[in-house]
């Protein structure tokens, strides 16, 4: 890409992001939920358990993740701790949000109840699997997501889509979201793991971000993959290397706002 272009793309997309990247466009996105805790603790499981269930549309992705946190109280991750097995299956008996039901989701739950027990957080146990000579963290990524399902009582614990493993091929994108949402830290992503690098995100490609980034010209691949998300990280990361991902919000918001109309956003890039 010319040197000219990238230096345009940066400009306007700061411009974007100084307009969307503000707390007043998160609803009703499911990291508002998220954002409710200060506990770097609550903050992970809070947020382990919204990028999960962050499928469909954003108000029902909501009001899921909501009635979820609202079982464990004020403090999920030390509510989760002292939960048995049995106990979080009875308290999510019922529960079903698309694809997934109560055992689903208590598996999952109980299981990163265990891996953060066993490294001390989930973030330790990200970068116990880290290799930190990977240019990014897609193979991290999936790393963790096997290391969930190993603490899991079950061999297939979980329905397998519903935290997906990145080496399948998919853009995974609520793994990628979940890890930006602890690795990015400013008004809109709350950030508590400060032990990872912002540099070695991917971008969650979701529907709005893929059509976002066809829009600028940024993503030529048909499929919205893990290939895919790469096309458009590469570029990115030319804008901006020491954090590629920090435009995903405010990209996004046209999609997930129905009154913000796209060619008004992006209208004015060329």
């Amino acid at each position: 890409m010319p040197p000219e272009r990238v230096q345009s793309l940066r400009i306007q997309l700061d411009e974007l992001y100084d307009r969307y990247n503000d707390p007043v466009w998160l609803g009703p996105d499911p990291l508002a939920v998220v954002r409710r805790y200060d506990d770097p603790s609550d903050i992970e499981i809070a947020g382990l358990i919204a990028s999960a269930l962050a499928l469909g549309t954003a108000t029902a992705i909501t009001r899921a993740v909501a009635g979820v946190l609202g079982i464990l109280g004020a403090h999920p991750a030390q509510a989760l701790a002292s939960m048995s097995d049995r106990a979080m299956r009875a308290a999510l008996a019922g529960f079903r949000y698309r694809f997934f039901d109560g055992d689903d989701l208590a598996a999952f739950m109980c299981a990163a109840r265990d891996l953060s027990a066993r490294h001390g957080s989930l973030q330790r146990a990200f970068l116990a699997v880290d290799d930190p000579a990977e240019s990014d963290y897609a193979n991290t990524a999936s790393r963790f997501v096997r290391s969930l399902a190993d603490e899991a009582a079950r061999p297939d614990p979980w329905r397998s889509n519903l935290f997906p493993d990145p080496e399948r091929g998919s853009a995974a994108k609520r793994v990628f979201l979940y890890l930006r949402w602890m690795v990015r830290r400013d008004g809109v992503d709350p950030g508590p793991w400060l032990g990872a690098d912002p540099a070695r995100l991917v971008i969650p490609l979701d529907t709005h971000m893929a059509a976002a980034c066809r829009r600028l010209g940024l993503l030529t691949r048909h499929a919205t993959d893990l290939k895919a998300a790469r096309e458009a990280l590469a570029t990115f990361r030319i804008i901006r290397p020491d954090d590629p991902v920090r435009y995903d919000f405010c990209m996004t918001r046209p999609g997930i706002h129905p009154d913000l109309d796209p060619d008004a956003c992006f209208g004015c890039f060329h």
